[in-house]
């Protein structure tokens, strides 16, 4: 199910949201009912499989039954997360040393 996962992400004032929209059918298919416990495991899952370190809360799921549709939606945040911090200082690095450059 994790492969058939539209993803959707947005960022506002340092805050990034997150929207999964999953086929109803491949929803149903692993899960009985929409629930809160279901958004969760689905979404860590989802950041583990993308070996995203995003850390969500406020997560909601719905159910759009006219359009077929399981949809989580959820906050993101990355700051403290030790591996994101070290991205930022690894990117730092290389864009000092590429200042630095003589041709």
């Amino acid at each position: 199910m994790l492969n058939s996962i539209f993803e959707t992400r947005s960022q506002k004032d340092g805050l990034y949201q997150i929207k999964l929209t999953i086929n109803e059918n491949d929803y149903f298919s692993a899960y009985d009912g929409v629930t809160d416990e279901n958004a969760q495991e689905i979404l860590d899952n989802y950041l583990l499989y993308r070996q995203d370190d995003g850390k969500a809360d406020n997560i909601q799921i719905k159910h759009n039954k006219n359009e077929h549709l399981v949809i989580i939606t959820a906050d993101l945040h990355y700051a403290g997360n030790e591996k994101t911090e070290d991205m930022y200082n690894t990117h730092d690095y290389i864009r000092e040393k590429g200042e630095m450059r003589v041709y």
